[in-house]
């Protein structure tokens, strides 16, 4: 079974304004890379069970852990992938389906940053997904890593737990959407269009 490895970081944790190269590596380092770990521990778990003999209540907190260990790899990559190092716009399709699906830009970001602030204080993530079933783009609220939009695509994902930030939530919401690496949201618009 192939191992997991970290994602290396796509940007200079330095030039990010308004998110500190402290927050970020701590971030990176002590959140993410252990959700990579515990994600190979996990699956060699599982691939050693004897699924069918063992109890219900083992295979029950093994998948759950799975499904959590799952998700926060993902949210985590996609967390990092979507910063950038300088404030660009939307473009090509991914642009014209926000203002599509939101109205307009201004109102994707006046909700994306409502949804992350509802979460300041209790953490938890904001999800930029397509749903290919209703071929519409949503802002999901997600209070936790088992937490999911059934059937949708990710595309940009911004972590509202206290560790990802340096205390003040108001301004990591800012810096966040300033800071949005549009290329990345994109492609992975566009490559879910292709489903």
């Amino acid at each position: 079974m192939p191992r997991l490895t970290p994602k290396p970081l796509t940007f200079n944790p330095d030039r990010v304004k308004g998110i500190s190269a402290e927050a970020l590596h701590r971030h990176y380092d002590e959140v993410y890379a252990p959700a990579v770990k515990k994600m190979n521990a996990l699956q060699e778990e599982l691939a050693k069970l004897e699924i069918g003999e063992a109890p219900p209540e083992t295979v029950a907190k093994l998948k759950s852990e799975e499904l959590a260990a799952y998700n926060a790899t993902i949210l985590h990559e996609l967390y990092f992938d979507g910063i950038g190092e300088m404030a660009v716009q939307p473009s090509g399709l991914l642009a014209q389906a926000i203002s599509r699906d939101f109205t307009s830009l201004d109102r994707w970001k006046a909700e994306f940053a409502a949804t992350a602030r509802s979460l300041a204080g209790n953490g938890g993530w904001v999800i930029l997904a397509h749903s290919p079933r209703d071929k519409r783009l949503y802002n999901h609220r997600a209070a936790s890593t088992s937490e999911s939009p059934a059937g949708s695509v990710p595309l940009l994902a911004m972590d509202m737990h206290r560790y990802a930030y340096d205390g003040d939530a108001a301004a990591h919401v800012g810096a966040f959407m300033l800071a949005i690496k549009w290329t990345n949201a994109e492609r992975l618009y566009r490559e879910a269009m292709r489903v």
